[in-house]
């Protein structure tokens, strides 16, 4: 595991498979958010390593359903109490705490165009799973991605591109592509991921060639 700082104020927090971060001064000065929190197996050691660096963490936000996503969570709760955001419609997520009997109730529960408090927007890509929300800091065109997107070094492409998550883990794998366009919308310039490499430089440029290059071009928004 290890902490490092990705850019101003947002550090990641990387596991074996999977990261976190953490947005310092959100959605206040002085206060921490972290997006996601890992594996249930990465629980107790989020928690030494936010104690430790951080001292405190006042809200999380969950992008979706995935055990990767929101395992820890219940270790975050109980050395935290943080406000809780996460998905209205992720039934996925809401399965999973069934399932493990996790008895925790959204503080805010999201859908898609929300802004959240620190001018965070949600932006839901469905298709990898049912609601994957990625979050866009308008303040400083920084998007989150959630699992919307991969950096392309993780299907063995070069680093500083973008893919979609592979379709073994997407649960309708035509929509997680052709959603992507719902990105187009807004305004980014740094693009953070959690899987593979981030990209710096041009991000909405190279989603927006990746999209009209694909073979289903018939499909394509645009052409209606």
């Amino acid at each position: 595991m290890t902490v490092s700082n990705v850019v101003e104020d947002i550090d990641q927090i990387q596991f074996e498979h999977v990261r976190v971060f953490v947005l310092q001064n959100q959605p206040e000065d002085g206060q921490v958010t972290l997006v996601d929190t890992a594996f249930e197996e990465n629980g107790a050691e989020l928690v030494e390593t936010l104690e430790s660096e951080y001292g405190r963490v006042d809200r999380v936000i969950l992008t979706h359903g995935d055990h990767g996503h929101h395992g820890g969570l219940e270790h975050v709760v109980e050395a935290f109490d943080p406000e809780i955001a996460m998905p209205a419609d992720e039934t996925k997520l809401y399965e999973h705490f069934d399932e493990l009997g996790i008895e925790i109730e959204p503080d805010v529960a999201y859908e898609d165009g929300d802004l959240l408090d620190g001018n965070i927007r949600v932006i839901q890509v469905p298709g990898h799973t049912e609601a994957t929300s990625a979050l866009l800091l308008e303040d400083r065109n920084i998007l989150i991605s959630g699992d919307v997107l991969d950096g392309a070094d993780r299907g063995g492409l070069p680093a500083g591109y973008l893919l979609p998550p592979p379709a073994l883990f997407n649960a309708n794998h035509e929509d997680a592509e052709l959603n992507l366009y719902n990105l187009l919308q807004y305004d980014f310039e740094t693009l953070l991921v959690f899987h593979g490499s981030h990209v710096f430089e041009d991000p909405k440029g190279k989603l927006d060639d990746f999209l009209v290059e694909r073979e289903w071009n018939e499909w394509d928004p645009r052409t209606d």
